[in-house]
């Protein structure tokens, strides 16, 4: 399976090649394009989980802003491409996991090895005062991964520690740890200086940022709607 970006940052699309009987998992609504020898198939979870297997993770990634049921692309007797894009305008970036676990914001998610598992993980208070809503996506297993933000993405590597605006988180792998809290000028610069809440990362791992911040973006879209009548 190979994974090929096109048109980033800003329109960022991407094309998965995959061999014969290779599966390629994305979240519903992603496909842009798909060879005529690709079959696809919606399901909640993977062959072998069960009914209620499958019933429980779907219900798991719409917790996290997910869709409940997942595509799934197999390429049959020959090699087949399949293309995949997000909902909103940014990049896509991808990573290969190793057996090891990272953490995306809910709806980064575009589309994954079969082998990689999506699953929602309960982060407690520090992710809903993040921005993330209780919820992030935990992703796991081996194979490459993409994922998306909103405007372009930077990757950063740490090795101590680092501070970033929660709006600008797309992911970090699972060797950082984070804390929310408030910007450091206090209470003034938190009401009147335009800076919210930030996430301190300790560790040695990466984390992904996006360049621009969504909630943002849609206070300010808001403030241009005509008012609603009626």
């Amino acid at each position: 399976m190979r994974f090929d970006l096109e048109h980033r940052p800003a329109y960022a699309l991407a094309v998965v090649h995959i061999d014969p009987g290779e599966t390629v998992v994305a979240e519903g609504g992603a496909m842009v394009s798909m060879s005529t020898n690709v079959k696809m198939e919606t399901s909640a979870g993977k062959k072998g989980d069960g009914l209620l297997g499958g019933l429980m993770k779907g219900l798991k990634r719409m917790v996290a802003g997910e869709s409940f049921f997942q595509n799934r692309f197999t390429a049959e007797g020959a090699p087949g491409e399949v293309t995949f894009a997000p909902t909103h305008q940014g990049d896509i970036e991808v990573y290969e996991l190793k057996g090891n676990t990272m953490y995306l914001q809910s709806t980064a998610f575009v589309c994954s090895a079969d082998t990689v598992e999506i699953d929602a993980k309960w982060g407690g208070s520090r992710t809903f005062f993040g921005g993330e809503g209780l919820v992030m996506l935990k992703a796991h297993g081996t194979g490459p991964i993409a994922f998306n933000s909103f405007g372009g993405i930077k990757e950063v590597d740490i090795d101590g520690t680092f501070i970033v605006d929660t709006g600008h988180i797309v992911a970090f792998e699972e060797t950082v740890n984070f804390k929310v809290s408030r910007f450091g000028g206090g209470w003034k610069a938190f009401i009147f200086g335009g800076e919210g809440l930030v996430c301190t990362f300790s560790g040695t791992g990466k984390v992904w940022l996006q360049t621009r911040n969504a909630n943002a973006f849609g206070q300010l879209l808001g403030q241009k709607l005509p008012p609603r009548r009626g």
